[in-house]
């Protein structure tokens, strides 16, 4: 039921379709806080009848924002036995991470890719160390809120491996690896010795440096990682097929300019060749994955999309191996999901979920974690118009302020303006005790504007 544009919400300034119209620009049209707040005043100008709604500030949708996060952290969940968690960290800002649990009911899962509507954040929690006891106790509390576990889907990164370890052990739960970072840990085994490897790498971050500010920046190497990187090889992998193309093909206006820098790809034609097919065999195991998930035939059909992939060209000796190692893994990790079940086999919604977040907060990711975090629970699950209009209704400033003290403590912002900003204040506290009297003070506080003027 959409409300019209008039209806009040209680106890609020603003109607709530403006609110909800806010909100889903921010969610669903990636429209910065600023840059909803803006359209929204360009559009309601636009027409009579909306001219005197009153337009919201970024700082009101921000709020919204961060009540309908910790509402729906806080709804009751379903209780049942099906329950399927992702479990991730945010990369370390300053001190700190973000963990973030995800749930999903496996028997409402369709085959397809993961969306944000699929999934409901469980826990969310500000931490400096995460040890297993930290890991095996966050997930006790997202699995109390739900029922039972029937799996967990992570990395296999040593700040989660021994408390997902410990959790599955005494709750009998199954242990589902990421394919992302399974291929990523294949890959790193067979590349991270290979001297070819490691002179093509290099030879493109001194490439990018030269070409960055020259007329060949259009054509210039990848950005490359120094964490994760092989989570990412196929962005290299890209960038090199197509400069190959240019660099091999018939003329092309940029041949000479990319020949300059970039000559070198020339002498690595068997590692160039490699990597092609390397990447062709991790697309088709990511892709079937994200689609269709785990079950007790993935071994089975992963080795028969990888056969007819390998029949369309004639792949190197290294090139099956490394496929032969993917298939080996999900031969023997499909055997853990019953017959007629589909697990969740990728963590990508989670990962999507933090480019989002870091999304909204701009500039501000760098700076450390704020209520903000609660925008995570907001992306996720059911967003119709009731759910907010309930949010509002039951979710004040304050409980986001408890929250926040509870799980945050104080922001790195306000650490900031406490430890850099406090010299102004006692400057402006003591010119006011210099220039007025304490009555002037009082009257000026109370909003009054003393004017020495005659005739008044």
């Amino acid at each position: 039921m959409i409300p019209k544009i008039g209806e009040k919400q209680k106890r609020g300034w603003f109607p709530t379709l403006v609110v909800i119209i806010s909100i889903r620009l921010v969610i669903n049209a990636n429209i910065s806080f600023r840059g909803a707040s803006k359209a929204l005043e360009i559009i309601f100008s636009q027409f009579e009848v909306l001219k005197h709604v009153r337009i919201p500030s970024y700082k009101s949708i921000s709020r919204w924002l961060i009540r309908v996060g910790l509402y729906k952290l806080n709804l009751p969940k379903e209780q049942a036995d099906d329950w399927a968690c992702i479990i991730d960290n945010s990369i370390k800002v300053g001190t700190q991470k973000c963990l973030v649990i995800l749930g999903a009911r496996l028997s409402q899962l369709k085959l397809k890719a993961l969306t944000f509507a699929d999934v409901e954040v469980l826990h969310i929690a500000i931490h400096e160390d995460s040890d297993q006891r930290f890991i095996c106790q966050a997930l006790e509390k997202a699995q109390s809120k739900v029922g039972k576990f029937l799996m967990v889907c992570a990395d296999d990164g040593p700040d989660l491996r021994g408390g997902i370890s410990l959790f599955c052990e005494k709750y009998a739960t199954k242990r589902v690896y990421d394919a992302i970072h399974k291929i990523g840990t294949f890959l790193k085994g067979i590349l991270e010795n290979d001297s070819a490897w490691q002179a093509v790498t290099q030879a493109a971050a001194e490439a990018k440096k030269k070409m960055q500010q020259t007329s060949a920046a259009h054509l210039m190497p990848p950005n490359q990682r120094s964490k994760c990187r092989f989570l990412n090889v196929d962005i290299l992998v890209n960038w090199i097929v197509d400069a190959m193309s240019i660099l091999t093909g018939p003329e092309s206006p940029d041949k000479e300019l990319l020949k300059k820098y970039c000559g070198w790809l020339l002498d690595y034609p068997e590692l160039i060749e490699r990597l092609k097919q390397m990447d062709l065999i991790s697309k088709v195991v990511r892709q079937h994955m994200r689609d269709y998930g785990l079950s007790s035939e993935t071994g089975r059909h992963i080795e028969r999309l990888l056969d007819d992939a390998m029949k369309s060209a004639s792949f190197n000796e290294h090139a099956c191996q490394y496929a032969g190692m993917i298939i080996d893994f999900y031969n023997e990790h499909s055997k853990i999901v019953p017959a007629n079940e589909v697990w969740i086999g990728s963590t990508e919604i989670i990962e999507s979920l933090f480019g989002k977040f870091k999304g909204l907060e701009g500039e501000q990711h760098k700076s450390g974690f704020t209520p903000l975090v609660l925008a995570m629970a907001a992306l996720t699950g059911k967003s119709e118009p009731s759910i907010v209009s309930e949010a509002l209704l039951k979710i004040k400033t304050k409980d986001v302020e408890a929250w926040t003290k509870a799980e945050i403590g104080k922001t790195c912002l306000s650490k900031r303006r406490l430890a850099l900003g406090s010299w102004r204040k006692k400057k402006r506290n003591k010119k006011k005790g210099t220039e007025k009297t304490s009555e002037e003070d009082g009257r000026e506080q109370a909003g009054i504007f003393i004017q020495n003027a005659a005739g008044y």
